[in-house]
């Protein structure tokens, strides 16, 4: 290679990893910042996509942030609505709520890949996708297919690797495995447990699809996905399912114990059977194991001034006092032993916002950890290698400035006037449009 070529491609080297303060920064002044503990009067810089707390070098210019208290920007850590039939109001809604991050938890993987070019760019939401969901045949959630095939919404493709992969066996798993999952390139895996205790013990399955894997094939899906270098995410309803999803490995547990009680199991058995226990809930903190709550719309049904009707006629006023005990219960060991929380809503016409706005109604997370959890916390869980997240140096330069303070009245997330994302202040895009 001669000099004038090694000479050359040092330049081209250097130019490409020029430090980032020497760029010019945009520094964000008079603001108050939340820290993952409370708010605090800090100079803030951003150059380019990045936080820095530092003096840059040269400040191309300066935003008076006004006194606003300043939040990372939100994510939404269980939702199936990307894609959907209003993908250009869902995006919208997403960014005007502050929602920057989404993680899908189910989707249609031909769907997905018609909307690629609308997500994860600079002035949409970022999306990660599961795709294809594992499940027993017959299980959870069949019936929604089925009931979107019916409508048109969905084809006959998504009932065997599509929107589901149904197995039976660890032979199953490596058909749908090769056949499907490799070749749809899925951002994480989703696991699907249903009250896996009855099948431990034997009990028949229902005639309904409220039921899900056998229990044994989650510790080989997990070591097939890490192979991979997939994280996997799992769908529990029971404390048992709990266990066996943390004790397999997954990376992620996208429901609260209790999120979608059974009326006759609390009958007969207690609430017991959806309180994590203090063994499970330590194992999931060393495992590094985080949890998504989704349990907004069962406390939005026990919450009769909420939802603007008699809490008798939603079937669960009976069962408000042993729910809430499972919610409070659940929420306080898992942070007792340093288990991530991140906020998701698993509500296809709903956002996150609402999920945490009913967890602060209800008294159940302190509101800088419910903040954190809606915030930096959910990010890492959808994103994790895109961080740091938060008020930390090099961090993602996505925040919002918000004119009131939440950890003193938390209904002041709503109330959001300034959107920045990579660095730039974010226009919402008009009515029907992306």
């Amino acid at each position: 290679m001669s000099r004038a070529l090694v000479a050359a491609t040092a330049l081209a080297a250097s130019l490409a990893m020029l430090p980032a303060e020497r760029a010019a920064a945009v520094c964000w002044t008079n603001g108050v910042w939340f820290n993952g503990r409370a708010f605090e009067h800090v100079d803030v810089c951003s150059v380019g996509p990045h936080l820095t707390l530092k003096p840059p070098r040269t400040i191309g210019r300066t935003v008076d942030l006004s006194g606003r208290h300043i939040v990372p920007a939100f994510g939404e850590a269980h939702n199936h609505n990307i894609p959907g039939p209003d993908l250009p109001g869902t995006i919208r809604r997403y960014l005007e709520q502050g929602i920057f991050y989404v993680m899908v938890q189910g989707n249609s993987p031909a769907a997905r890949d018609e909307i690629a070019a609308r997500v994860n760019t600079p002035r949409s939401v970022n999306v990660v996708f599961a795709n294809g969901l594992f499940t027993a045949p017959g299980g959870h959630p069949s019936a929604l297919v089925e009931r979107n095939i019916a409508r048109g919404g969905m084809t006959d493709a998504d009932r065997d690797g599509g929107f589901l992969h149904p197995v039976s066996s660890t032979d199953g798993v490596d058909r749908a495995w090769w056949t499907a999952v490799v070749p749809q390139h899925p951002d994480f895996i989703k696991v699907v447990l249903v009250y896996s205790e009855d099948r431990v013990a034997g009990v028949p399955r229902p005639a309904s699809d409220r039921h899900g894997l056998d229990p044994t094939l989650v510790p080989y899906l997990v070591k097939l996905a890490h192979r991979h270098h997939l994280r996997v995410s799992a769908h529990v309803e029971s404390a048992y399912d709990f266990d066996v999803a943390v004790k397999a490995g997954v990376d992620l547990i996208a429901h609260m114990p209790g999120f979608w009680p059974d009326p006759v199991r609390l009958a007969a058995k207690g609430p017991g059977i959806y309180k994590v226990s203090d063994a499970s809930a330590r194992l999931a903190a060393d495992r590094h194991i985080a949890v998504v709550t989704t349990i907004g719309e069962s406390l939005h049904a026990l919450a009769p001034a909420a939802a603007g009707d008699d809490a008798a006629h939603t079937g669960l006023a009976a069962l408000k006092p042993q729910l809430m005990d499972v919610y409070r219960h659940n929420l306080e060991v898992l942070a007792t032993h340093g288990v991530r929380l991140a906020i998701g809503s698993d509500q296809f016409r709903s956002t996150s916002i609402a999920e945490a706005l009913e967890i602060a109604r209800a008294g159940l997370m302190p509101a800088a950890s419910l903040l954190k959890a809606l915030s930096s916390d959910a990010a890492v869980v959808i994103q994790p290698k895109g961080g740091p997240y938060g008020l930390v140096e090099g961090a993602q330069a996505d925040f919002l400035a918000l004119d009131g303070d939440p950890l003193q009245d938390f209904s002041a997330i709503t109330r959001i006037s300034l959107r920045v994302k990579g660095g730039e202040e974010l226009r919402l895009p008009p009515e029907g449009r992306p």
